[in-house]
């Protein structure tokens, strides 16, 4: 269960790395396309995700409810 879970509609290089606070167990997800599933853009070594993996809407919509805390940037 990631710690947080940081979900980005604009290009990561446009948002400053200061929003994200990625202990062991947090993950920055793309939602950018509404077209295509999430994109894993980082991922620590606790998560069981790689940076790069598509995830289907249903696999954000799990890790959303899975983790402690949400932040929509």
């Amino acid at each position: 269960m990631p710690s947080a879970v940081y979900i980005v509609r604009s290009p990561l290089h446009t948002l400053s790395h200061a929003l994200f606070s990625l202990d062991d167990s947090a993950v920055v997800l793309s939602l950018e396309d509404p077209i295509l599933p999430g994109k894993v853009l980082c991922a620590m070594n606790a998560t069981h995700l790689r940076e790069g993996e598509r995830l289907s809407y249903k696999q954000v919509l799990a890790l959303v409810i899975d983790s402690k805390k949400v932040m929509t940037l």
